[in-house]
């Protein structure tokens, strides 16, 4: 059961595929002064992932191994708390275009694709994007391997946001069960749920000290939120 729980809050995360798509970015039903979820999670402990409790300002046993290791001093403990720092992504709830009977999905994107948005949301030309009367949809081009290259050569994916210029509604105004679907959001929570901090606790201490085990182990319940399929 908890197993086809989790696949089916898997479907409420979204990710552009390559090439273009068009979404609207709709208000976040539980922050109405912000579409944005800002959430820090921490990768690979033992193959699953968590969210940090850090993000709510709460007691972290994660964190507190993190200062601990700083604080030894030796360049190895350095290397490892390195390793268990927290990485934030952000989440914003969408309806995207032709996909409208699906309802609110959320998307999620690295600190680039933050930027773009946050500086496209706050400019007073644009307006209320999220309007769900009139605001702007938005052009995603994603594209899984960039044309530039980085420093060591490699190539990296690219996304590219463009807002369309005509004011829209988020959906057809004459379609009350398209409405409905917008109104009806999850709370991201029950897509990534807060483990304890007795949970988080042995989750650091067997990633620190690994039991020796004769195969691995696949945890059916965990959402990842970097490839959108399934965090602890």
């Amino acid at each position: 059961e908890e197993g086809q729980k989790a696949n089916e809050l898997s479907k409420l995360l979204w990710k552009p595929k390559e090439g273009i798509q068009t979404v609207r970015i709709v208000p976040y039903k539980f922050n109405q002064d912000s579409p944005f979820i800002e959430l820090q999670f921490y990768y690979n402990l033992a193959g699953k992932h968590y969210l940090a409790p850090c993000t709510f300002g709460k007691p972290d046993p994660i964190q507190e191994t993190v200062e601990t290791l700083r604080s030894g001093g030796s360049n190895e403990e350095k290397l490892i708390a390195a390793k268990l720092v927290p990485t934030t992504r952000t989440y914003a709830p969408v309806i995207v275009r032709g996909e409208e009977d699906k309802g609110v999905r959320f998307w999620g994107f690295g600190v680039q694709v933050y930027k773009q948005l946050l500086k496209l949301i706050t400019d007073p030309e644009w307006g209320d994007i999220t309007s769900l009367t009139e605001g702007h949809d938005i052009k995603i081009e994603f594209h899984k391997e960039s044309k530039k290259k980085g420093k060591d050569g490699k190539s990296f994916p690219e996304t590219i946001i463009t807002p369309l210029p005509r004011k829209t509604p988020v959906v057809d105004p004459t379609r009350r069960d398209l409405m409905e679907k917008v109104m009806d959001q999850v709370d991201i929570l029950q897509i990534f749920p807060l483990k304890s901090y007795e949970d988080l606790k042995d989750a650091v201490e067997k990633w620190l000290h690994p039991p020796v085990t004769t195969g691995s182990e696949v945890d059916s319940t965990s959402v990842d939120p970097v490839d959108d399929s399934t965090v602890s």
